[in-house]
């Protein structure tokens, strides 16, 4: 099964450079953002005004990880929390003015790095290793 070994291999490969890349594009754009605070900032730009619990979920990062993110976030403006009335040991994670304006320009970013990263990749080709790659999650778990 040196295949599999070698898919999983590439995957991470892949992953790590993809995560390389993106970050430095948002750097040489002006912009002290992780891929990972990204993707949380994503989470809100769907749903704004959510908890910590909720956003963990959906990232598939433990609470911790998602609490570093977020005083990250918060510290360069990005976010904040507001504590919830009913509830006061429930916070609510909001999206400020600076998150909410950053949505186009870091969207414009990612899609940018897709456009050239698959300048050279069919389509077809893009498809078949996407349903490859759920095949194997699906089988993982």
């Amino acid at each position: 099964m040196n295949e599999v070994r070698e898919l999983v291999s590439c995957l991470s490969k892949a992953e790590r450079g993809y995560t390389k890349m993106l970050n430095r594009s948002f750097q040489q754009a002006g912009f002290d953002l992780s891929r990972e605070q990204y993707e949380l900032l994503q989470v809100l730009w769907e749903e704004d005004h959510i908890n910590q619990q909720a956003i963990s979920r959906k990232l598939q990062k433990d609470k911790y990880n998602v609490t570093k993110l977020l005083n990250t976030l918060s510290k360069r403006g990005y976010v904040q929390r507001q504590m919830c009335r009913e509830d006061r040991r429930n916070n609510y994670v909001v999206l400020t003015e600076k998150g909410t304006e950053a949505r186009k320009a870091l969207t414009g970013i990612e899609e940018q790095l897709h456009t050239d990263l698959t300048f050279t990749i069919a389509s077809q080709e893009i498809k078949s290793c996407v349903w490859v790659l759920k095949k194997l999650t699906g089988l993982l778990g």
